[in-house]
C-alpha cells in the first residue's frame, strides 16, 4: 500500500513538473471571461470575510455604546 501511494505521488509530481507548450489559441473573450471569474471569486471572498466579522463588531460597538450611556 505505502509503495502504491509513493508511486502515485512521485508520478504526480513529475506530471506538475514537466512543462509542455500548449499548441492552442485562446481568444479575447475566453480570456476576458478567465479574468472576470477570478476577480469575482476574490470579491467574493472579500464580502464574506467582511459579512462574518461586521456583526460581531457591530454588537461589541453597540455594548460599548450603551455602557457609556449608562
Amino acid at each position: 500500500m505505502l509503495a502504491k501511494n509513493r508511486l502515485f505521488y512521485v508520478t504526480i509530481s513529475f506530471v506538475f513538473l514537466i512543462e509542455e507548450i500548449a499548441n492552442a489559441y485562446i481568444g479575447p473573450g475566453l480570456a476576458l471571461g478567465t479574468v472576470v471569474i477570478s476577480l469575482g471569486l476574490v470579491i467574493l471572498l472579500v464580502f464574506l470575510i467582511v459579512a462574518i466579522l461586521y456583526y460581531p463588531v457591530k454588537r461589541l460597538i453597540i455594548k460599548y455604546k450603551n455602557r457609556n450611556k449608562e
